[in-house]
């Protein structure tokens, strides 16, 4: 009982905080999606219209199908790249934690500073193209090219990403029993292939957690679009969350910009489900 009471004085400030901060705005933003509202004007109820117009819109379809892109690139990268990394630089070699903090480093730069940083970088002037004129290659407009802009901003957000999954398979990776390593050794695996038919069944739980929490940061992804592109060009970087901030903070739009974040929410809860039903994990 004593102990019970301990948990629930620590968790109460974080739930606290939670029901004010997350539940709270959710609940709220749910009746305002049934509402027409700019910020000057009284709401006016409207029903299921937000929804029905976030439906019919063709720049939300758009903005739909430019996330979708975006997630296909980015999740698949961020799930198999990271295990790789963590595969390595777990290794007992002299000088690996200086690898592992060089890695990690991209993480604990802001969005906003590496989307500066990568924006001068895929600039037509930039050091990329640059680089690729030693090579003979022509100069792409990376940023200003339909063709090219969304993968550029899919490789920035894994090279700044993986470090930070990274962490999470390697903490995984020590639950991993040594003993398995050397049957699978004796039994004559090559090096990946011990880690092929041991370590990723083994971790298979993250995996699937990893699988979907990139996913979440993908389909929530706006900021790296809004600092380095606005959207652009011609709204090929337009993705669903930056139509949101669009829609609610340039036009005014409250009820349909909450609208269309709900409508996100659904679709983020089916891949999860699809995520989950792939990766085949048991539910705990």
């Amino acid at each position: 009982m004593f102990k019970a009471r301990h948990a629930w004085g620590f968790l109460s400030i974080p739930l606290l905080l939670l029901i004010v901060f997350v539940f709270l705005p959710s609940i709220a933003a749910f009746g305002l999606s049934f509402t027409k509202y700019n910020v000057f004007q009284p709401m006016e109820w409207i029903g299921l219209d937000n929804y029905i117009a976030a439906l019919k819109s063709n720049d939300f379809r758009e903005a739909m199908l430019n996330t979708v892109y975006y997630w296909f690139m980015v999740t698949p990268a961020l799930v198999t790249i990271p295990i790789l990394i963590a595969i390595l630089v777990n290794q007992k070699l002299r000088g690996i934690k200086i690898f592992r903090l060089i890695f990690y480093f991209p993480v604990l730069v802001s969005v906003v500073v590496t989307a500066l940083l990568w924006k001068w970088m895929f600039a037509e002037e930039g050091i990329v193209n640059y680089f690729l004129g030693l090579i003979g290659i022509d100069a792409f407009g990376w940023l200003t090219d339909t063709a090219t802009v969304m993968p550029a901003l899919a490789f920035v957000t894994v090279w700044q990403g993986f470090g930070y999954y990274m962490l999470f398979y390697l903490a995984a990776l020590q639950g991993v029993p040594k003993d398995l390593y050397e049957a699978s050794e004796l039994d004559g695996a090559s090096f990946w292939q011990k880690h092929l038919f041991v370590t990723v069944p083994l971790i298979k739980p993250m995996i699937f957690f990893v699988a979907v929490i990139s996913t979440m940061g993908a389909f929530k992804e706006f900021t790296l679009m809004l600092t380095m592109t606005s959207g652009g060009p011609l709204g090929s970087s337009t993705t669903a969350v930056l139509l949101v901030f669009q829609e609610a903070f340039e036009r005014l739009n409250m009820g349909y910009a909450s609208a269309i974040s709900f409508i996100l929410f659904v679709i983020i809860l089916i891949f999860t489900v699809i995520n989950q039903k792939l990766l085949d994990t048991p539910n705990n």
